[in-house]
């Protein structure tokens, strides 16, 4: 699997770079930045290009984690 970008999403070649590392080491790829800037279309584009479903998680600066299964 190699990410090239999409039809919809020009991907800069650093950014290429980074998510086909996180990819060939199999490690989690950390994206941020100012709303609006592309990181959930970043997201959606890798998903869609792999045949991946995406999962969405909104966090907010109140968000906790939890080990807790408790339904």
């Amino acid at each position: 699997m190699k990410f090239e970008g999409t039809q919809s999403y020009v991907a800069t070649d650093d950014l290429k770079l980074a998510v086909n590392a996180a990819i060939t080491l199999e490690r989690p790829l950390l994206v941020k930045g100012e709303p609006g800037t592309g990181k959930t279309m970043l997201a959606e584009q890798l998903a869609e290009s792999f045949g991946a479903r995406l999962i969405t998680w909104h966090i907010k600066s109140t968000t906790k984690a939890s080990t807790s299964t408790t339904p």
